[in-house]
């Protein structure tokens, strides 16, 4: 049901709105709900109703859908920014997690935690067109920015497959660290990165010859990574440290710490402002990190167990 504000903003036209402010689409586990969150304001403004245990989530390029992954409902929730309602449910694999969808919004890859392998949805359809196998535990995703790689890590096989997406071939498996977790592609360096959670680093891929250029020790659990561009930097979530270490790319090492609430999972920068939104499992509460100079704004009060795991701040 929408909230009276959500029905004001409908009624003066919500697209136009949408365009004009991003939202943040948070899912809480415990809840099995998104908060959805004005960034203008840092108010939340509607909570909508999805599966069983909401993880993973990413926002379509357009702006038009957010997908949601429900690990215990084994299902896409399908969420029409326009309507702020769900519009379809989508059955997959036993227990999907991460997902990324293409440049071109056609494609949706999730990645299946149980069954081993990522699933490719035609999201014209609403439909499974591929299963492509993969690693152990299968749990992160990144794709590149022209729709011709697929990035997978697998946690319990301590790699990154290298999938090439015009006939889903593995071209490459790379070793990281141990339990390799989120992951974030830096195409201006040429880079990935992986958050690996039991060995407390995060490993450096150089992608021009697919090997490992270094690892940087950061905090307890490292689980999520974005990428800071406009500074050369990455931000990493460490679950069990409850904070975020940030690192500089120039010379591989850690240059911050910042706390934040406890057990830090998903994090993404706002595509305007210098704000980073860190979710906060335990705490039910989304930190603001002012980037420039890495205090806490704000913190914005979600439904229990907010993870946010993967892109879900809708781009202007």
């Amino acid at each position: 049901m929408f909230s009276k504000p959500a029905i004001l903003l409908y009624l003066l036209g919500w697209s136009c709105f949408a365009q004009a402010q991003p939202f943040a689409f948070i899912t809480n586990q415990g809840s099995d709900s998104v908060s959805v969150i004005d960034t203008a304001n840092n108010k939340i403004i509607n909570t909508i109703k999805v599966g069983h245990r909401p993880a993973g989530v990413a926002v379509s390029h357009n702006g038009e859908h957010v997908y949601v992954s429900n690990p215990e409902s084994r299902d896409i929730s399908v969420i029409d920014t326009s309507r702020m309602a769900v519009v379809a449910s989508i059955s997959v694999g036993g227990g999907p997690v991460a997902i990324a969808i293409s440049p071109d919004d056609k494609w949706l890859y999730v990645a299946d935690w149980y069954d081993d392998s990522v699933f490719v949805i035609d999201t014209k359809k609403l439909a499974i067109s591929k299963q492509i196998p993969v690693g152990d535990s299968p749990s992160g995703l990144a794709v590149d920015p022209a729709g011709n790689y697929l990035y997978v890590a697998n946690r319990d096989d301590n790699t990154v497959m290298i999938i090439e997406l015009n006939n889903y071939s593995v071209q490459h498996s790379i070793k990281v660290g141990k339990a390799p977790f989120g992951m974030a592609l830096n195409t201006a360096r040429k880079q990935l990165y992986t958050a690996n959670v039991q060995s407390g680093d995060v490993t450096i891929i150089d992608l021009e010859n697919n090997s490992v250029i270094g690892h940087v020790k950061v905090g307890l659990f490292p689980y999520a990574i974005e990428v800071d561009n406009d500074h050369d930097r990455l931000f990493v979530t460490n679950q069990r440290s409850n904070s975020v270490s940030v690192i500089a790319l120039d010379d591989m090492k850690l240059s911050a710490t910042i706390d934040v609430g406890e057990y830090p999972e998903g994090l993404d920068l706002h595509p305007v402002k210098p704000h980073l939104y860190v979710a906060n499992w335990f705490d039910n509460i989304v930190s603001v990190i002012d980037i420039n100079t890495l205090d806490i704004i704000d913190e914005i009060e979600t439904e229990d167990g907010c993870r946010a795991y993967g892109d879900f701040i809708l781009a202007e």
